[in-house]
């Protein structure tokens, strides 16, 4: 057949694909995507929520259409301006236009206020990709409209006369709906309807939330403990005083105990376990280290000049060094005004302030480029697109001993390497330079190096939540991490630097046997110091356990014991009579004068099954948060022991002294005074209305990551991606979001 044949038996054909080009042309490009998105044009459904309503191509088209008029409002300069629910609500809409800020944002808001929302739910919200977010738009703003939740657009554009000359630079509603409406080819009604969409959708989340009323028991309880404080004076007699120092526990009693607490996480107290028995070995890591001193780094570096000085006050001096002045000096209750400190006055910070900066900078460098040298030829993903393995990461790793060698010898400065034991967050947190080692270059926070080090995917669903970085990798090296404050520290003497890189993962599990035995060992920059403490021995910590329980008879004794003797001759001669006949056997330090002292506390609160509620929500990605939350029950377990034995409406117990157990702390305590300040009548009426207040926005904050948790929108809409076999047959009564909205 001829091309003209062809042409004039296909003419209709081909002019109905013209057309449709044009019209593509001419509606711009970005609806094409949408046009041809899904497999039968533009009203087929792609996705469902309800019973039967279905989401089509064209209802994406205009759900983005709607995002873009709210971007071009700047409604998530304004989101992000308000509480969580608008930073997480902006976090799902706008999430093109993310703020690299806006996760740390939230993170700094819900720990300062306490609030009851984990690391893991403010992950969800940056990772989830269920769903794009002109589909979270379509449910979330359905659902509010199903709920009956409306704003009319004569108190939207009122709304907006107030809003915008804040998010435009002074300019009115008058000036900017025009630009808004030729820019969209729109009509205001338009503008304004979208608009009262985002409010709804903020509105409906605040009625959800607000639902559960603060109860005036709960307003009692919660006054009470923010109010209420007991002092205490007492004597700790611990378990670990009174043992049998010359006496090994038989075999079998090493045994039994192992196998009964085996599985139990140390601490982890219960019903059957009182005492916090636990054997289980916790999430553990292993990694090479390459350190610097910045003491080292400040004997190679040049010191500032007087013209470096000099040049640094001219630059900065209108904003790092002025004060405030009265205007009149002779009258210091006059106006204030701004004067800037002379050069003299601020020379000597300037120099100090320069030294620092510049040893600080010497040692990133040179740990910048020992980290290049030792990932130079490593890789995650391999030329095919696969992982590689860790064996040809740790093939390809560079050696970081010959690295610290070869700079040492460039820069004249002394590089400590070497490879730690396999060390759990507890190890981390007890040596004196790994607990302030941070990772400053990512967000507003810095980042532990612990909790870096334990994102690692290895350990499953145990691993720490990172929220504004990538996991740890093994063989690939992290850093320079250092101390925050050691910009400022007046002594660098023990100011270090260093990178690090994971080397082994090991998870928690119970140990295989009694026997089994590792290294801890963390940073060894000082080799002639005693490591004896580096080896970790399951069985030693049984057989001390085991040795503890056996003292604890005696150690109530003792405590019975102080008590009289305190009662007879008063707490001086008891405590001196004391210290001279148990005091040898429970020191450690055999030039410490007394081991038995009286212990004053002041201000002690009780810890509510709400505060660690929050505490375990705040600290759950933690690698240390079982060791946190373990700490504050036994805290708050002595506590509400010490409550305990004042009678309602007084504030002593009746009698003193007195003697308390606290077997999760293994120790028994003497008290010498015990005093709780009440909460007066006239403190509780001026405290009610502000608890009222206070708790039910903070259980509005605590629900609003529950409410616009991306799952839990797809979960309670019901929503599900269309397939062919699952589609609702034609007539079926199924309704597109834009019929709804015709037919409201």
């Amino acid at each position: 057949m001829s091309l003209m044949k062809w042409l004039r038996k296909n003419n209709k054909k081909l002019m109905a694909v013209v057309v449709i080009v044009l019209m593509v042309a001419f509606v711009g490009g970005s609806s094409l995507h949408y046009l041809l998105q899904g497999t039968g044009g533009a009203n087929r459904a792609i996705a469902y929520y309800g019973q039967r309503h279905k989401i089509t191509p064209l209802d994406r088209h205009a759900a983005d259409y709607e995002i873009r008029i709210l971007s071009a409002l700047r409604a998530e300069r304004l989101l992000q301006a308000q509480d969580l629910r608008g930073l997480f609500l902006s976090e799902l809409v706008f999430r093109e236009s993310r703020s690299g800020g806006l996760i740390d944002m939230a993170r700094q808001t819900i720990q300062r206020n306490r609030y009851r929302v984990s690391d893991r739910q403010l992950q969800e919200m940056l990772t989830d990709r269920r769903a794009w977010p002109d589909i979270y738009w379509i449910l979330l703003s359905q659902e509010a409209q199903e709920a009956g939740i409306r704003v009319s657009n004569e108190e939207v554009g009122q709304l907006l006369e107030r809003l915008m000359p804040q998010l435009f630079e002074q300019r009115t509603y008058a000036q900017m709906m025009p630009v808004l409406m030729s820019r969209f080819n729109v009509p205001e009604e338009e503008i304004l309807t979208a608009f009262g969409k985002l409010i709804a959708v903020l509105q409906y989340a605040q009625i959800i939330a607000s639902l559960e009323n603060v109860t005036a028991a709960q307003i009692k309880h919660l006054a009470s403990n923010e109010a209420e404080s007991l002092d205490a004076e007492f004597v700790q007699l611990k378990a670990s005083d009174f043992i049998d120092k010359g006496q090994t526990p038989p075999e079998s009693a090493v045994l039994a105990q192992f196998e009964q607490y085996k599985a139990n996480f140390p601490g982890a107290v219960g019903e059957a376990n009182p005492f916090g028995f636990g054997y289980r070995l916790p999430d553990r890591v292993q990694f090479d280290y390459l350190v610097v001193k910045l003491a080292d780094v400040a004997a190679v570096t040049r010191p500032p000049t007087e013209e470096d000085a000099e040049l640094y006050y001219q630059q900065n001096r209108d904003q790092q060094f002025t004060e405030q002045v009265p205007t009149n000096p002779d009258d210091p209750n006059s106006p204030q005004r701004t004067q800037v400190k002379s050069y003299a006055e601020v020379v000597d910070t300037i120099m100090d302030q320069l030294r620092r900066q510049r040893i600080t900078t010497r040692a990133e460098q040179i740990l910048q480029e020992a980290r290049n040298a030792a990932d130079a030829r490593v890789q995650t993903v391999g030329a095919d697109g696969k992982e590689v393995t860790v064996d040809q990461r740790r093939d390809a790793a560079g050696d970081y001993a010959k690295i610290a060698e070869s700079l040492r010898e460039k820069h004249n400065v002394p590089l400590y390497s070497g490879r730690t034991g396999l060390v759990s967050a507890l190890n981390m947190q007890n040596d004196s330079y790994l607990r302030r080692m941070f990772l400053v270059a990512y967000g507003q926070n810095p980042i532990p190096l612990m909790q870096i080090l334990f994102s690692a995917k290895a350990l499953g669903e145990h691993a720490a939540i990172l929220l504004s970085m990538p996991r740890a990798e093994m063989y690939v090296s992290v850093g320079p991490v250092k101390d925050p404050t050691s910009a400022m520290a007046s002594d660098l003497g023990d100011q270090v630097m260093m990178i690090a890189r994971l080397v082994a993962v090991e998870k928690n599990a119970p140990p295989a046997d009694v026997d089994v035995t590792f290294s801890t060992r963390t940073l060894g920059l000082d080799p002639a110091a005693p490591r004896e403490n580096d080896l970790f021995s399951v069985r030693e910590q049984v057989v001390n356990d085991v040795k503890a329980l056996a003292a604890w008879d005696t150690t109530k004794s003792r405590a019975e014991e102080l008590k009289a003797l305190a009662t007879q001759d008063g707490w001086d001669k008891a405590i001196a009579r004391f210290n001279e006949q148990y005091g040898p056997q429970a020191k450690a330090d055999p030039n410490d004068p007394n081991v038995f002292t009286v212990d004053h506390q002041i201000g002690l609160q009780k810890v509510s099954e709400a505060d660690l509620q929050v505490l375990a929500a705040q600290v759950a990605d933690s690698p240390a948060s079982q060791i946190v939350l373990n700490q504050a029950r036994e805290a708050g377990q002595f506590v509400n022991a010490l409550y305990a034995l004042i009678p309602p409406g007084s504030d002593k117990p009746a009698q003193m002294p007195v003697v308390v157990e606290s077997q999760p702390g293994r120790s028994v305590y003497v008290l010498k005074d015990l005093a709780v300040r009440r909460l007066t009548l006239e403190e509780f009426q001026k405290m009610k209305g502000m608890i009222v207040r206070r708790e039910e926005y903070t259980q509005a904050e605590n629900l609003a990551a529950v409410h616009f948790g991306p799952e839990n929108i797809l979960k309670r809409m019901n929503f599900r991606y269309a397939e062919p076999v699952d589609e609702p047959a034609e007539g079926e009564g199924e309704t597109t979001g834009q019929e709804s909205k015709e037919a409201s």
